[in-house]
């Protein structure tokens, strides 16, 4: 929609003087700054809209109220357009309000209202001028989302939001709530009648018919008071000569239901035949100015006519335009275009497909892209509007835009919609961004057929399609095969096929795993992506890019190259991942707080993106949270719904996270044989899994093995993943395999090689924040930092309970420390296991549990298991991981 017809939406109509006034409603109305709702409900055709624009004229000069006004129709039932245009509204009014719902509906992937309206409700509340927000002909909007969301904005209203809704209809909201508190004033139908003295008004004193008392008083039976009944009565009887008037007024009316057809009839057959005819061409027009007139009609000087026909008030209602356009553009009141449009496809069938087609390619030559479709495909010329549509495809598409594609492509004949290219691959970008990856295939079959063999640069493109969906699948040779093909073909001088071709290429690398390389190629196709306009790219780039830098160990780069998002993008769904890459590094800096409601926040944005990928993040990263502050329940329903989604289809990746995390939360829980199941069918090695999560199933199966007392495996496992996280500079990965390593030759009584490592994993954390790595090591760990009695080692045990605190600066008091596997046994003692079940838990036999359950009767100096659990829970043994 271009600029001029997107402000019209938002003025109030032209107020005109010379109405009759309305002083009674004008003085009901003017106690609407009382209230945080005043409906104003009656039949078309009452006078609602002049009222209200007579009542605010008035209001915002005696009580300093600023009026943001929207007029709806049909189109407007869409969550997002609807409060996009109502944030203009806002906007227009005061500044200062309703500038970042602007910017996050207007997004490729608008943002979730409900928040918005948060944001929005403050914004107003902070200001000290009223705020009066008028939307006109609500009858249109029939989505409850919208009446939802509506009611949550008044019930939710600072004291100096005030809404009017004009309505023809009983909007569903909970009037009689608001009613019965005081917080509705309600201007209805018998308000709105003309009494006589207002019709003596409009008849005798602003048309000067001269009607006698009698005659008035028979159109006002016969209208029961409608204003524009009375209107259009006195211009059918403007013409008549007294000794025909009183016989048109006993004619008038017949049936209340006829009356406004009928008089609009007397008055377009007193029109001269041009007029007449124009009138009908330009009714096929939503909006029209003189130039788009003279188009459709094929003559000149519509401008001029337009200008009379305002003039003479014959329903054509002037519109507000901006600054630089230099047309008047003008819409028909809705019941004479209605009517006209009626007479047309009566009259003119044959001719109705032309006027629409004329239309399309006036706003096409202005670049209106958008109208230009839809008169075309109102036209029935599917070729034009195939042109258009397929020009316009992917601008739509990064703008948000899909469900306007989807639906105009479903408006073409199969024929033709499978000669599109450029739609079809925008449309599989749009499927693929939105994580609806199993829908992507019949487009980009259907693309290949199609491309011209020499269009290199759309060829390119379709490459860059098939490598995101290789790498969303772990065909990782294939990705880089088709990301690399993407950027040859790419022509020097065309930046959406390189802005693409780059970053498929950079999306390749990181699921390979090959960091530094998928950083250099992110980095490098930001600004193209920037250049080429393609916000969505360059959105997750931003949040792929933090998450390698996590990887990598640098926190702060990872912070720096997210933040920016966080705040320009704050409510754009897309922008979901890089609040979660954003929580990711807030626990690692054990700031769970922050990171839970900066996780929400994501979690919000992915679900209204439906990016399962994002969604399943959000939830093993919520996870991660609640097993750290102890909610073992939240953290596996948590962990549950992340594994509902990653089962609907999500990059491989993704899954080594969440067996990661449920190994972890098992072995906090001591279910050593629910987290050997979880990683049945997972290989030991770190190449076992590519891409970012390389290493995580890894440590997940060294964690096992400490646990089952198996501390020299881990130590052999954890040399190998240290050796590879090294050497791809994955320094992230390095740190929590040293602090493993740390347990493990800590168990095997190491205390060198233990100490070594920790103070190493401390040297490499420090600088950069890393905290809840140590944290997630227990009790144990604390004692291990307290024995290092470096500065680091300090500030990282002040992270501790201080119950673990001051147990790691007091020596055991058992004489000899238990070993690994007693451990194991006591957490499953302590879990009422017999041996036989503790035996198929570790997997060792009954006569190897009973031979430590006596070596550990003999450390605890106990002789039964009740007493040994009670000696266990004195030393906090339970509290050790």
């Amino acid at each position: 929609m271009s600029e001029s017809l997107l402000i019209t939406r938002i003025a109030p109509p032209a107020y005109r003087s010379h109405l009759v006034p309305r002083q009674r409603i004008v003085a009901q109305l003017r106690n609407l700054i009382d209230v945080p709702l005043t409906l104003i409900s009656a039949p078309a055709g009452f006078g609602k809209t002049t009222a209200m624009l007579e009542a605010t004229s008035t209001l915002c000069q005696r009580a300093s109220a600023a009026l943001a006004w929207l007029t709806l129709d049909e189109d407007d039932n869409d969550p997002i357009h609807f409060w996009r245009y109502v944030a203009l509204a806002m906007h227009s009014a005061i500044n200062t309000c309703g500038a970042a719902m602007i910017e996050a509906l207007a997004g490729p992937q608008p943002a979730p209202v409900r928040p918005l309206l948060v944001a929005t409700i403050n914004e107003i509340g902070s200001q000290e001028q009223h705020l009066v927000l008028v939307l006109d002909d609500y009858h249109f909007i029939d989505l409850p989302a919208i009446h939802d969301d509506l009611t949550f904005l008044l019930e939710h209203a600072p004291p100096n939001l005030h809404g009017v809704i004009i309505t023809r209809t009983e909007p569903p909201l909970p009037l009689h709530r608001w009613r019965a508190r005081g917080q509705l004033l309600e201007v209805r139908m018998d308000d709105l009648r003309f009494d006589l003295m207002e019709a003596a008004e409009l008849l005798n004193g602003i048309m000067r018919l001269g009607l006698d008392e009698e005659e008035m008083a028979i159109l006002l039976r016969q209208t029961e008071g409608w204003p524009a009944a009375l209107y259009l009565a006195g211009l059918a009887l403007r013409e008549d000569d007294l000794a025909t008037r009183r016989q048109r007024i006993e004619r008038l009316a017949q049936s209340n239901r006829f009356i406004i057809e009928y008089l609009t009839e007397e008055i377009l057959a007193q029109q001269p035949p041009d007029v007449h005819e124009f009138l009908l061409c330009i009714s096929v027009l939503e909006r029209f100015c003189g130039p788009l007139c003279d188009a459709v009609t094929g003559r000149s000087g519509s401008a001029a006519l337009l200008e009379s026909l305002a003039q003479r008030n014959l329903f054509l209602l002037p519109l507000n335009t901006a600054a630089n356009d230099n047309e008047r553009w003008f819409r028909f009141h809705r019941l004479l275009g209605g009517l006209l449009r009626g007479q047309l496809s009566r009259t003119h069938s044959a001719d109705t497909p032309i006027l629409y087609r004329r239309a399309a390619a006036w706003h096409a030559a202005r670049g209106d892209i958008e109208q230009a479709i839809e008169y075309a495909l109102a036209g029935r010329d599917f070729d034009a509007a195939t042109h258009l549509l397929d020009r316009a495809a992917s601008t739509l598409v990064m703008e948000g835009r899909a469900a306007l594609l989807e639906r105009w492509l479903n408006l073409l004949p199969d024929e033709l919609r499978q000669t599109l290219p450029h739609a079809s691959i925008a449309f599989a970008w749009a499927l693929i961004l939105r994580g609806r990856y199993s829908e992507v295939e019949p487009y980009i079959a259907q693309a290949e057929t199609i491309i011209p063999a020499d269009d290199t640069a759309l060829h390119g493109e379709l490459h860059a399609v098939h490598a995101v969906l290789a790498e969303i699948k772990g065909q990782l040779a294939d990705a880089l095969h088709h990301a690399q093909q993407a950027l040859d073909l790419a022509p020097s001088d065309h930046r959406i096929a390189h802005a693409v071709a780059k970053t498929a290429i950079a999306g390749a690398l990181r699921a390979a795993g090959d960091v530094n390389a998928a950083i250099v190629a992110y980095e490098q196709a930001a600004p193209l992506c920037v250049a080429a306009r393609l916000p969505l790219p360059a959105l997750l780039g931003r949040a792929h890019l933090s998450m390698l830098y996590l990887v990598q160990g640098r926190l702060r780069n990872a912070e720096a190259t997210v933040q920016p998002v966080l705040t320009s993008a704050a409510f754009m769904p897309a922008a979901g991942p890089a609040f979660v890459a954003y929580s990711a590094l807030l626990i690692e800096r054990n700031q769970l707080d922050e990171a839970r409601q900066q996780l929400q926040h994501a979690l919000n944005l992915a679900q209204q993106s439906g990016h399962t990928a994002a969604l399943a993040q959000c939830f093993i990263y919520l996870a991660r949270i609640q097993r750290a502050q102890g909610d073992i329940a939240g953290a596996q329903a948590a962990l549950d719904a992340a594994a509902a989604y990653v089962a609907q289809g999500v990059p491989v990746w993704i899954e080594p996270m969440l067996i990661a995390e449920r190994v972890h939360l098992y072995l906090d829980q001591g279910a050593v044989t629910k987290a050997r199941r979880a990683l049945t069918g997972h290989g030991a090695h770190s190449d076992s899994v590519a891409g970012v999560s390389r290493e995580a199933v890894p440590l997940a199966r060294a964690r096992l093995l400490l646990h089952q007392g198996r501390s020299a495996d881990a130590r052999a496992l954890l040399d190998e993943v240290i050796a590879s996280a090294e050497a791809s500079d994955r320094q992230g990965r390095v740190i929590e395999a040293l602090v493993l390593r740390t347990l493990a030759n800590d168990a095997l009584g190491d205390e060198s090689a233990a100490l070594d490592d920790l103070q190493r994993a401390v040297t490499l954390a420090a600088p950069e924040g890393f905290v809840r790595v140590f944290l997630d090591a227990g009790a144990r760990m604390a004692k291990l930092l307290h024995r290092t009695g470096s500065t680091a080692a300090h500030r990282l045990l002040e992270a501790f309970p201080p119950a673990i605190r001051e147990r790691s600066a007091t020596p055991s008091e058992l004489s000899e420390p238990l070993s690994e596997r007693e451990r194991a046994i006591l957490r499953l003692m302590a879990r009422g296991l017999t041996y036989r079940q503790i035996a198929s838990e570790l997997v060792i036999s009954i006569n190897t549990v009973r031979y430590h359950v006596k070596s550990l009767y003999s450390k605890l100096q106990v002789n039964s298991r009740t007493l040994a659990l009670a000696r266990a829970r004195d030393l906090h043994l339970f509290d050790e991981a």
